[in-house]
């Protein structure tokens, strides 16, 4: 396994340079645009949180998200999926029947194209501010409903926007490096007695929702959380919890996921750290559950690699880079990979072009469609949408 180029770094949590390293992903990652190629997973000795070890500075984390975002939705115009116009009109629910005064000032981190914005907005919000590092995705949230929309990172909010009754992080605060300087420019930002929503995967659960394997362990997801370790370092910066629940979304048909959703208070009080017990062996069952899923992949990748017929691969993803790094998958005959994303294309993986959907037109090569979640989606674009009609090779 190679070493990784950046130091280790002590809990994000606590502090405690006490850990065990649980499983180490590595990626093969793209020219030019990889954050990182791989990271040890560990768990923290002292306050039992799960986080990724070895990483860059927060910078790097930031830029990625500024120029490489993969949340603006460009091979749907900007518009919503089917989950996403259910997802956050429940979101919303959840949040005015805790906080019903439609005065509230409200600001949302990651705002992507603007989809829970217009919802708060439909429900009597009227009072709101997005904010994300994409300027594609502060356009685009912008042009939906309305609201103000400021191009800047978490780590570059400044006080310009005022204070706020209510911050939203959906999907956020698994991808922040720096926890402790995130909590304290949200405080910053919030009113006396402010409330953060928080929505994050559930670490304690990755393991009954494998879908594919180690995409838990994904390029942007850095810290694993279990609503306990959730609480701890909320609790360290003076929040109390409202509400904690977990949730299991269907983010496609037949897919689902482990999330906690939870509400917090500013009340200044500090509460002390608790040991966690349950993510350490929750992410070894998933890294079990990874490995076993893993191998089935073994005979239809060794059967391509042995091949030598020329293939096209869609996605080049977490998914991806870690099949290439992992398995005979690299030594298959690559012609060109694919993708919806724009900032992808033009770049190399493994040696090989990434390509836009639209320059598959006249090549008749067979495409695998390497990812999981969104494999009968992508197998749907190539025939109805493209209207191609190369083989489709599934992996799942």
């Amino acid at each position: 396994m190679s070493p990784l180029p950046f130091p280790p770094r002590p809990c994000p949590v606590c502090g405690s340079e006490e850990k065990q390293t649980i499983y180490s992903q590595r990626f093969t990652g793209l020219s030019g645009v990889s954050l990182i190629g791989g990271f040890d997973v560990v768990v923290c000795g002292g306050c039992g949180l799960g986080y990724a070890d070895g990483l860059p500075p927060q910078e790097a984390f930031d830029s990625y998200y500024r120029d490489l975002s993969k949340y603006e939705n460009q091979h749907r115009s900007g518009t919503l999926s089917d989950y996403d116009h259910h997802r956050f009109p429940e979101t919303v629910e959840l949040i005015a029947k805790a906080l019903p005064d439609r005065n509230l000032r409200i600001l949302e981190v990651g705002c992507s194209t603007g989809g829970l914005l217009e919802a708060l907005q439909s429900a009597g919000y009227m009072q709101l501010v997005g904010l994300d590092p994409s300027p594609v995705c502060t356009r685009l949230a912008r042009a939906r409903c309305g609201v103000k929309t400021l191009t800047a990172s978490l780590s570059d909010l400044g006080a310009q926007a005022g204070r706020f009754g209510l911050i939203i992080l959906g999907s956020v605060v698994e991808h922040l490096r720096d926890l402790h300087a995130a909590l304290d420019i949200l405080k910053a930002n919030l009113e006396p007695g402010g409330h953060l929503y928080v929505e994050v995967p559930d670490a304690t659960r990755f393991k009954n929702h494998i879908q594919a394997p180690f995409q838990e362990f994904s390029l942007e997801h850095i810290t694993y959380f279990s609503t306990l370790s959730l609480e701890n370092v909320f609790g360290l910066h003076g929040f109390e919890s409202v509400f904690t629940r977990q949730t299991t979304p269907e983010p496609t048909p037949g897919i689902f996921a482990a999330e906690i959703k939870a509400l917090f208070r500013h009340t200044g009080a500090r509460r002390s750290v608790l040991f966690d017990s349950t993510t350490e062996p929750a992410l070894r069952g998933y890294v079990t559950g990874s490995q076993t899923l893993e191998q089935g992949l073994e005979a239809p990748l060794e059967k391509l690699a042995e091949s030598r017929r020329a293939i096209l691969v869609w996605g080049v993803g977490t998914h991806t880079q870690h099949l290439i790094s992992s398995s005979r998958l690299a030594e298959a005959n690559i012609l060109a990979f694919i993708d919806s994303n724009p900032n992808y294309r033009g770049h190399v993986l493994h040696g090989v072009p990434v390509i836009g959907p639209e320059d598959v037109t006249g090549r008749t090569e067979p495409i695998l469609i390497s990812s999981q979640q969104f494999q009968e989606e992508i197998a749907d674009q190539i025939r109805n949408r493209l209207g191609l009609a190369n083989e489709i090779i599934r992996l799942y």
